[in-house]
């Protein structure tokens, strides 16, 4: 008996050792903190919007949940004529580039910013976020309101009944969550809107999107000051990083 049991626990051992060493679980890589996250970013318009050769397509015309509202519009622009596409286009690819740095997979909704280009229309950008399953989808615009407003602000989708009820909430998280980073990392809040936080029931881009989605307004475009971070490389770099502070925070708490 006790041959066989020595020679029993012989073969085990043998075949223990025979077997492949199962791989270490790779810790985390912390210079990847939004590695399998999927972001779509929107730089809002496009230069063509105002192209007369697309006029046609900028009339079409969808209802939102609330109201009826156009394919998609010119922006505004700053005093000197600086457009508000331009700066959408510029932050949008810098923001691009650092979020992939960081691990995320990142799309545009439109991949030119010419006078030669239009659209897409707005539900179609949310639909683009629907489509590729993102985690989120932030809009990026700046303001054309009155000189002395300044600042940057979101909106996020408020309850409009068979259009946003999965993602009144999470859209509200991302746009506390991104104030919250933005503030800390140094964006000069709106000086023109409470909390920094505007609830919309009749964007469009936010009642087709079926993912948390937000709109920045990243500043007053007719602001002195605004306009002044807004047209140099480094208020563009500055807006991005701020941008990119804003979802870190919202990742590392959801």
């Amino acid at each position: 008996m006790r041959r066989l049991l020595a020679g029993l626990a012989a073969a085990a051992t043998a075949a223990v050792m025979l077997m492949p060493a199962l791989p270490a679980h790779a810790a985390p890589d912390a210079s990847k903190p939004l590695a399998g996250k999927v972001i779509l970013l929107d730089p809002g318009h496009q230069l063509g919007n105002s192209n007369p050769r697309f006029s046609k397509q900028m009339a079409q015309k969808k209802f939102n949940g609330t109201t009826v509202k156009g394919c998609n519009t010119t922006g505004t622009a700053t005093n000197s004529g600086y457009p508000e596409a331009t700066f959408n286009w510029k932050v949008a690819k810098r923001l691009k580039s650092l979020l992939e740095q960081q691990g995320a997979t990142v799309e545009l909704t439109r991949d030119s910013n010419s006078y030669n280009a239009w659209g897409p229309c707005v539900w179609n950008r949310a639909k683009q976020a629907n489509r590729i399953g993102a985690d989120i989808m932030v809009n990026i615009h700046a303001d054309g309101a009155p000189a002395k407003s300044s600042g940057f602000f979101l909106l996020a989708p408020g309850l409009v009944k068979g259009w946003t009820e999965d993602v009144v909430k999470p859209g509200r998280r991302l746009a506390k969550a991104m104030i919250a980073g933005m503030k800390a990392a140094g964006a000069p809040p709106a000086n023109y809107i409470s909390d920094q936080l505007m609830i919309s029931n009749n964007t469009t881009g936010l009642n087709f999107s079926n993912v948390p989605t937000v709109t920045v307004e990243l500043g007053n475009m007719r602001n002195a000051g605004d306009a002044r971070r807004m047209t140099s490389k480094a208020g563009q770099r500055q807006y991005a990083q701020w941008l990119l502070a804003g979802i870190d925070r919202y990742f590392a708490k959801n």
